[in-house]
């Protein structure tokens, strides 16, 4: 194990020029001043009660909505000390304030909602805020580094209240935004260059446990089976930058989770045959599985083949350990998804005469309430209903359907350390100008919170009505159910959520 972990450690190391290489790459290459987004990594530890300290890394993507304001959605998850799987998401907004061509003021609000080991204790009903200052210094394209003082509160209940110095890495990710949906055919006819390659896949991941790990209660560990969503960007042809999270869905373990970040490499075998290897770094834990700190390395290779133009199949195998915890496996991961921006060049003129929309994405900012629909379908606090804040992803593959992918976490109603992630389908249809209806479905997992949710798999089916306040921006309110396929969570869920639409994808 300690040999394993050795190796882990100077395979990170070297991988990290990799992470740098194809970012610069897309830097050196930008036409348009409209390009304006940014990826950025904090880390900082927090003060925990009983002289316990929680090393976490942030992690975000973020767009400058002005020269001097910027939001974007992201993560907090441990990675250090003794609370692997404490994990959070929500959104940030931040105001930047330059005082020199290289220097800068920056201060900003993150609001989100997670948790995990050490549960309702720690992390209360889930609701996090952050407030922060900092000092930042552009290094050229390569982005900026940043160094400040931040505050975290967990108010509701929680017992988490720190200030602590921090440090930051920002990298520019450009990609061509307007607010809006497109409807331009001739501004898509007149773009010069293919759009950048982007995939989003459901994943499906059986890890088989090293036999000498035990779980943190001491008994041995059984396999998981997790499901999840992948993203990728694609840099160039062969270089992609991923994001996944996945959930334990079956084989017990309900309630970890972890969330993967890293860099990646495809090779093409023959027409539509693909041979893939990425190496990954992030945050994971919870259901009694041992990741210590819950700092977490994968490796895995693969191979993809295209059954369309757009959609694709994969499988891989991996190696997938804890840095600090015993926790050690081996993986086989099968995927299916859809890559936009594959084959659009030859398509572009046909695109554009037929009048079609460019594919769009939407990110919405989600809150959802749980209502009792079973008497059992919690562990406690059963006659309280569940607050939960997220973010949700639609990638529109047409005018009116999409894929949506979705993050959420409780922040009130007693059940702190709750997370969901679920990917699915939905349509949108215009009613009138500015009215729309939307339905989707979708399955994932869940766990957390004292939420009777059986191994972690569960279902969603939502029913909404829309308003474009804007074309960028949109409202909307839903009604669904939601229910566990093998445990007892049974819920009629009512949720509003607030969009913004970018003409092409992240």
């Amino acid at each position: 194990m300690t040999f394993f972990r050795k190796v882990s450690k100077l395979m990170l190391l070297g991988a990290l020029p990799c992470f740098s290489a194809p970012v610069y790459a897309a830097t050196d290459s930008i036409q348009s001043p409209d390009n304006n987004a940014a990826v950025k990594a904090v880390y900082e530890e927090w003060d925990l009660p009983g002289d316990e300290s929680m090393g976490m890394v942030g992690l975000g993507v973020s767009h400058e909505l002005s020269d001097y304001f910027s939001m974007g959605i992201g993560t907090w998850m441990a990675v250090r000390g003794e609370r692997g799987g404490f994990i959070t998401l929500g959104i940030d907004g931040t105001l930047h304030v330059p005082l020199t061509d290289r220097l800068g003021l920056e201060s900003g609000v993150f609001v989100g909602a997670g948790g995990g080991r050490g549960g309702y204790n720690l992390s209360g009903g889930g609701l996090m805020l952050r407030t922060h200052a900092a000092l930042t210094c552009r290094i050229g394209s390569w982005g900026s580094l940043g160094a400040g003082v931040s505050y975290v509160d967990f108010p509701n209940s929680g017992s988490i209240s720190s200030v602590q110095p921090f440090v930051s890495l920002s990298l520019p990710f450009y990609f061509p935004v307007e607010g809006g949906m497109e409807r331009n055919a001739d501004r898509i006819s007149s773009r010069q260059d293919p759009p950048r390659k982007h995939s989003l896949a459901v994943i499906g991941r059986d890890l088989q446990v090293s036999s000498s790990t035990n779980t943190l209660s001491g008994g041995d560990q059984d396999d998981l089976a997790l499901l999840g969503i992948e993203w990728r960007t694609y840099f160039d042809e062969t270089w992609y930058a991923k994001l996944e999270m996945e959930g334990a869905a079956s084989r017990g373990s309900t309630g970890y989770m972890q969330i993967l970040t890293g860099v990646g490499a495809r090779l093409p075998l023959a027409d539509d045959f693909y041979a893939t290897a990425d190496l990954s770094v992030g945050g994971g834990g919870g259901g009694d599985v041992d990741t210590g700190g819950g700092l977490l390395f994968d490796a895995s290779a693969g191979l993809q083949f295209f059954l369309t133009d757009n959609f694709f199949a994969g499988v891989s195998g991996g190696y997938l350990t804890s840095f600090s915890g015993g926790f050690e496996s081996t993986s086989i991961a099968l995927n299916l998804g859809y890559e936009a921006g594959r084959g659009q060049d030859r398509n572009l003129s046909r695109t554009a005469a037929k009048g079609d929309d460019a594919e769009s994405l939407r990110v919405r900012l989600v809150n959802q309430t749980y209502f009792k629909a079973d008497d059992h379908w919690r562990t406690h606090h059963v006659d309280e209903d569940i607050q939960n804040l997220g973010v949700q992803i639609d990638y529109f593959l047409d005018r009116n359907w999409y894929l949506s992918g979705q993050g959420l976490a409780a922040y009130d109603g007693n059940a702190g350390a709750y997370m969901t992630g679920l990917l699915g389908a939905g349509i949108r249809k215009n009613i009138t100008d500015r009215f729309y209806l939307n339905a989707e479905a979708l399955a994932g997992a869940a766990g957390g919170g004292g939420v009777a949710v059986g191994s972690g798999l569960v279902w969603q089916g939502n029913l909404g009505l829309g308003y474009d306040i804007t074309p960028a921006i949109s409202v909307m309110a839903t009604a669904g159910r939601m229910e566990a396929f093998d445990g007892d969570f049974r819920s009629n869920v009512l949720g509003l959520s607030l969009g913004y639409n970018f003409n092409s994808p992240l």
